[in-house]
């Protein structure tokens, strides 16, 4: 099984502090989207964040954890950004609903900031 790298894991209170305050936003539903470019040529860096306030069970966050995860694996995108998943739908969604909804906002993100525009 694919592992996800520290160093494409958005940590620390400091980079997720920024990232919520100076990011661009949209929704790609069931997804809420926050990212951010980066200066620096390095990997892209992503959260995901479910809310315990509409999952009180830490096994559906767990899963809702992994299949966004699983999807960004699939999709990653090749910019120096910082990304953040907040799921916002009060179900639990199917694989395909979740990866469809990453690879859209991976797509517009790319195509928004790719170096040809």
């Amino acid at each position: 099984m694919p592992t996800l790298p520290k160093y494409e894991r958005l940590c620390g209170e400091i980079a997720v502090n920024l990232l919520f305050s100076q990011s661009k936003r949209f929704t790609a539903y069931p997804l809420r989207v926050h990212y951010a470019l980066r200066p620096d040529n390095k990997n892209a860096r992503f959260m995901v964040s479910i809310p315990k306030k509409l999952f009180k069970h830490a096994v559906d966050r767990n899963l809702l954890k992994r299949r966004v995860r699983e999807a960004y694996r699939k999709y990653k995108p090749t910019l120096s950004i910082d990304i953040a998943f907040v799921y916002m739908d009060k179900e639990i969604g199917n694989a395909a609903t979740i990866e469809k909804a990453v690879k859209k906002a991976i797509d517009k993100i790319t195509l928004t900031h790719s170096p040809n525009n």
